[in-house]
């Protein structure tokens, strides 16, 4: 009986830190860090109370068994069940994080834990009330194995939870390795009082960030496996050792200086530039070994922005620092495992910091996916370069443009590049789908570049998912000649028209390309780099080649009178700036493209042979390529390029028979 009050008093005294932590997390808005010192005492107390409790429950239940009082017996058999469910449904939380998929664990743990602690009492009081009077009048007491003297167990509860705040928060404090900013001294401001012109970004105060506020993304692997095992496959993770990034970010600091690579690097590097190693001394992303080297693009670089201060881009975003957890600078391998706890158990702040409202606007990927140049750069002045934001917002999936013109389905960026997909990850919703880091879009070297065929095929898949089509128009038969024969008036309603071709005529042939699937311009981007062209071919039923454009010569350039999109942009002088040099860009000799939701008409004309034999086939074929030629061979004369995939994204033929022209009488 002793023993049996003794545990007792050790259970009650843990259900009521249970009580008071889980109740003050739920219910008061208090700072982070003192919630996720009440989370961690929370469970380490549930799982020191879950042994006792069994163990009480055993010998209770084995005591009172023989009891006439069966409601009693249930109503606490039921209380002894929601404190079971309570146990588990923690203890699988603790595991898997306080996640979207695992949401209703979280409502199910809350329910039960109330539901046993209400049971608990209305146990007591039920107990209270049956009780009979002749074993009140022998023992004393409705309780043999509770008594007042429980209020020191609950003292010594209270006073033992909050050793255990205390000791956290000095250890906390002692061993929170806090880093400095490790920016070069003496920092050149060339372009400008602010620290990252001629970039847009900003910081708070203009400040230098630390660098484990925007680097290590292992870290965020080590939770995030899905989403990280993408990004470290994604252009976003090869921004800045890209071998064609690495060519230009060199050629930029040799003619310019170190301090003009800001302009590239507050979007290919962000780490570079927000910890301020863009100044002589320094070191920019194209240097193999730096962090910025090795993570590009990193997580926080996308996650610490908060802010887009505007849509004309060249990094218009504004970095603030995450709020720190528990044992977020610490080195200990146990209290860095206690760190990641705290972010499992109460994720709130780590949401709240990490995905701010703007990731999911169009206008966030703006502030790197648009750009322009400024007279501090090229010398010249102010001059429009890529802006996909603009297009898209001109688009037909931009519903808030216009509806009465527009898509049934509003999309953003993020809905064609970020798609969601399966991935067993803490960020996965209630169906266990996460958005796409792999950020599929065009680049199919950097694919091969880094031998990822995953990424390949989704490019490959991506380009060729008939967002761009191409058709033949047919020819119709100019000579065909009418009859006075009787024609069924049903027929009228085929209204095909003859098609042939005829041996020693011109022929003509048009061609559409209709954007009609992609949001923003046809192709995108640095389209001075890629090429998009039409490959059309007219051979005979020999296979003997009539008329061909758009073939690849020895050298690996397209043909010259192939039809190309692209842009060839010049400098001050006129002359073609090929080597993607921007910064002596001030405008354009020539720019090719489809806007969306526009159909391109490309006209051709070839003459059939006398020896051509039916039927004719006619090919064309719409390709694309992230390089172009000339600039790859450029990029290869420091670096490796290992391939330069050529993509058939849409194609379409036609068959068509061969005649000899009627006379003319």
């Amino acid at each position: 009986m002793m023993k049996e009050a003794s545990l007792l008093k050790i259970f009650i005294s843990a259900l009521f830190i249970l009580i008071v932590t889980g109740t003050i997390n739920l219910l008061f808005s208090i700072t982070p860090l003192y919630q996720q010192m009440l989370s961690l005492l929370h469970l380490l107390t549930g799982i020191l109370s879950s042994s006792i409790a069994f163990y009480y429950g055993f010998q209770h239940t084995k005591r009172t068994l023989g009891f006439r009082r069966t409601m009693s017996v249930f109503i606490g058999c039921m209380a002894f069940v929601g404190f079971f469910i309570s146990l588990v449904t923690g203890l699988i939380l603790a595991v898997t994080g306080v996640t979207e998929a695992y949401k209703a664990y979280l409502t199910v743990h809350h329910f039960s834990s109330y539901f046993c602690v209400l049971l608990t009492i209305i146990h007591l009081i039920v107990h209270w009330l049956s009780f009979p009077l002749r074993r009140l009048k022998s023992q004393g007491s409705f309780f043999m194995t509770l008594n007042l003297d429980i209020y020191k167990s609950l003292l010594i509860a209270a006073v033992s939870s909050i050793t255990f705040l205390l000791i956290v928060i000095l250890m906390n404090s002692y061993t929170n390795e806090i880093e400095k900013p490790q920016y070069i001294q003496n920092y050149v401001y060339k372009y400008g009082e602010g620290k990252f012109l001629p970039s847009m970004v900003s910081t708070e105060g203009d400040r230098f960030i630390k660098k484990n506020q925007i680097a290590d993304s292992q870290e965020c692997i080590e939770c995030h496996e899905a989403t990280g095992e993408q990004w470290l496959a994604s252009a976003h993770r090869h921004a800045a050792n890209d071998p064609t990034y690495v060519r230009n970010i060199n050629l930029l600091e040799k003619k310019k200086g170190i301090e003009a690579t800001r302009y590239c690097e507050g979007c290919h590097a962000p780490i570079a530039l927000l910890t301020g190693q863009l100044t002589t001394g320094g070191k920019h992303a194209g240097v193999s070994g730096t962090t910025a080297n090795h993570e590009g693009i990193s997580c926080m670089s996308c996650h610490g922005i908060n802010q887009v201060h505007s849509t004309q881009g060249n990094a218009s975003y504004n970095f603030i620092e995450k709020r720190d957890y528990l044992f977020q600078n610490t080195k200990h391998k146990w209290l860095k495992k206690l760190n990641h706890l705290s972010i499992k158990l109460r994720p709130q702040q780590h949401k709240a910091d990490l995905l701010s409202p703007v990731l999911q606007s169009s206008s966030f990927c703006s502030s790197c996916h648009s750009q322009f140049m400024e007279k501090s750069m090229n010398d010249w002045g102010w001059i429009k370069m890529q802006d996909e934001y603009l297009a898209w917002s001109n688009s037909k999936f931009n519903l808030s443009r216009d509806t009465r013109f527009s898509h049934p389905e509003s999309k953003n960026c993020q809905s064609c590049h970020m798609p969601l997909m399966s991935g067993a990850d803490m960020a996965a919703n209630e169906t266990g789908k996460i958005n796409s880091h792999y950020f599929v879009g065009g680049n199919v070297m950097l694919a091969k570049q880094f031998n990822n065929e995953k990424l390949f095929e989704l490019t490959e898949e991506f380009l060729q998912q008939d967002k761009v089509s191409i058709y033949i128009v047919p020819p119709e038969d100019s000579l065909a000649q009418q009859s006075s024969l009787f024609i069924n008036p049903n027929l009228g309603v085929d209204t095909k028209h003859p098609i042939a071709l005829y041996r020693g005529g011109e022929s003509k042939l048009s061609v559409l390309i209709s954007n009609h699937g992609v949001g923003h311009n046809f192709p995108a981007g640095a389209i001075d780099l890629s090429e998009a062209w039409i490959e059309f071919k007219v051979i005979d039923g020999a296979q003997r080649n009539i008329y061909s454009s758009g073939h690849l010569l020895d050298s690996g350039s397209i043909e010259n009178n192939a039809t190309v999109y692209k842009e060839v942009a010049v400098d001050k002088f006129g002359k073609p700036v090929w080597r993607h040099d921007l910064f002596n860009m001030v405008g354009r000799s020539y720019i090719n493209y489809v806007p969306a939701g526009a159909t391109d008409i490309i006209d051709y004309k070839f003459t059939v042979p006398d020896w051509a034999v039916s039927p004719i086939n006619i090919s064309a074929t719409l390709k694309y390529r992230k390089l172009n030629q000339k600039y790859l061979d450029w990029v290869r004369m420091k670096n490796v390029v290992k391939d330069n995939p050529i993509i058939d994204m849409s194609r379409d033929t036609l068959s068509i028979s061969l005649k000899k022209a009627p006379r003319i009488r």
